[in-house]
């Protein structure tokens, strides 16, 4: 049973444009929490495929990003890498490109945490500049309760006790 899970929250995005940096904003504010020692933050800014060092050895990976799925401003998604049409994924950024290829790529060695999030928020606008449109910013929030739960239900697995049968 694994005693100590390894999670890894990443804020991916470009500060200096404007919503497109809001998974930096939002590990910018969970620094401020109380979180357990075993959760880690990490600012990934635009490092795109350079990331693939810094998700190894994680159990568990937790990506915080703007999406561009023509939703309302502030728009909160969850989903998994599987569930992502890679082919016909639209790339708006250098960075978003980065992040598909770096989740195959690390899945291809073999090396891919047991498990990864992404939490997209839905850009108003992506100009130069460091604030956040304010339906974004008030979605900052919501995401990290989001990511808390995440994180609880994460742990809460660690703990359950058909695992300890199974392993036992």
């Amino acid at each position: 049973m694994i005693t100590n899970k390894k999670i890894l929250i990443v804020g991916v995005g470009n500060s200096i444009q404007m919503d497109d940096g809001v998974g930096i904003h939002t590990i910018n504010e969970l620094k401020k929490y109380d979180l357990p020692r075993n959760v880690k933050l990490f600012d990934g800014g635009t490092l795109g495929v350079d990331l693939m060092p810094w998700l190894e050895g994680n159990d568990h990976v937790i990506f915080i990003d703007s999406v561009d799925a023509n939703e309302n401003p502030g728009t909160i998604f969850k989903f998994k890498p599987d569930d992502i049409n890679y082919e016909s994924a639209p790339k708006t950024s250098v960075h978003q490109i980065g992040l598909i290829e770096a989740i195959q790529m690390i899945k291809l060695i073999g090396k891919a945490p047991s498990e990864i999030t992404i939490f997209g928020i839905q850009p108003k606008t992506i100009d130069w500049g460091e604030n956040l449109t304010e339906p974004v910013e008030n979605s900052i929030p919501k995401v990290i309760k989001h990511v808390l739960a995440e994180i609880e239900n994460s742990l809460k697995e660690l703990n359950n006790p058909l695992m300890e049968e199974e392993n036992g």
